[in-house]
């Protein structure tokens, strides 16, 4: 039978004392993920294998998932150099997330088409 332990009054650490580890156990090749950082709990919970042991804490203001800790499955660990947008490719950015804006509230005038006549 596995073994999962769940704590519903969890309580949420400082954001000083708050980590994240991710580590690789080369006997069971396994990855192995524990963190009390709550936007990371809620993140990689859908890449926690639930036929091992696993924690949970359930933050006691809220009962949202605070800490998690247990093996990943079907997952791979990748580290990225995070992507650097440019000045101009911010405009870009926040210009067409404006113009997707007006367009979900019905103003469906394409400003490109009416920039060109």
């Amino acid at each position: 039978m596995t073994e999962h332990e769940i704590n519903k009054n969890y309580k949420t650490l400082s954001r000083e004392e708050r980590e994240t580890v991710i580590s690789w156990d080369a006997e069971t090749e396994r990855w192995h993920l524990y963190t009390d950082e709550p936007k990371h709990a809620r993140k990689y919970e859908k890449y926690i294998d639930n036929d091992r042991p696993t924690r949970r804490g359930y933050n006691v203001n809220g009962g949202a998932l605070s800490m998690l800790e247990g093996d990943l499955k079907g997952a791979s660990v990748q580290i990225r150099k995070k992507h650097q947008l440019t000045t101009e490719q911010r405009k870009r950015l926040a210009d067409h997330a404006r113009n997707m804006a007006k367009f979900s509230k019905g103003d469906n005038t394409d400003k490109r088409k009416t920039e060109r006549n």
